[in-house]
């Protein structure tokens, strides 16, 4: 019996195009944001869903909104699939992060898994938060298919583990855009697999964000 998990980025926030590094602060959808969640919605208008979970934050809560549009799911607010708590750096712009945080900075760019974002928590405290959090809604929905919209931050734990069993894994991990639709099939016993991966299909050019290596002096969480 398998599992299947959507597991969807959320749209583009303001956030993200004023180039800031957000963790948990609450921005809200720009422009192009909400042009990627009607495009989303139509692309899960014919999708079988089972249940769907999502972030608390704005960002990724009406991305689950937009995936429901057509469904009329009850939306599980997860606390496990926040994004990164990274404390003082919270929604300050890529460019003051390297100057007031410069060994945070360069284990991001380097060797993210080593980051200990000071007021926040560490990555490893996030990693086994985030693969909790899949194993409980995996537990709660044996065989069935489920939505998970959360964040950039998330999805690069989640597919550490998915790519190679390690946190480690994240040194090398893909880049997942806003409204990056992947799905992960979860076998009975316990194997972890992506069968698609950030797809954006759904998305005009006009409307993708470029797949560059996320580093603090490009993009945003």
């Amino acid at each position: 019996m398998v599992t299947t998990l959507y597991i969807v980025r959320h749209c583009q926030s303001m956030g993200n195009i004023q180039h800031r590094f957000q963790g948990r602060f609450d921005a809200p959808v720009s422009p192009d944001g909400e042009k990627q969640l009607e495009l989303l919605s139509l692309r899960f208008r014919n999708v079988h869903l089972d249940a769907i979970y999502a972030s608390p934050l704005i960002r990724a809560f009406r991305t689950a909104e937009a995936v429901n549009r057509f469904h009329d799911l009850p939306i599980q607010k997860s606390e496990g699939l926040l994004e990164l708590d990274v404390g003082e750096m919270e929604n300050l712009e890529l460019s003051e992060i390297g100057k007031r945080f410069p060994e945070v900075a360069r284990n991001w760019d380097q060797s993210p898994d080593l980051c200990e974002f000071p007021g926040g928590e560490t990555m490893k405290q996030a990693y086994f938060r985030v693969n909790a959090t899949l194993d409980e809604i995996i537990a709660a929905n044996p065989g069935k298919t489920v939505l998970l919209a959360t964040h950039g931050g998330v999805i690069r734990n989640l597919d550490a583990r998915i790519r190679t069993g390690r946190i480690e894994g994240m040194r090398d991990g893909t880049v997942f855009g806003n409204t990056g639709v992947s799905i992960l099939e979860a076998a009975e016993d316990g194997v972890l697999s992506w069968k698609l991966v950030n797809d954006i299909s759904h998305l005009p050019p006009e409307l993708r964000r470029p797949p560059t290596k996320y580093e603090f002096h490009t993009e945003a969480v």
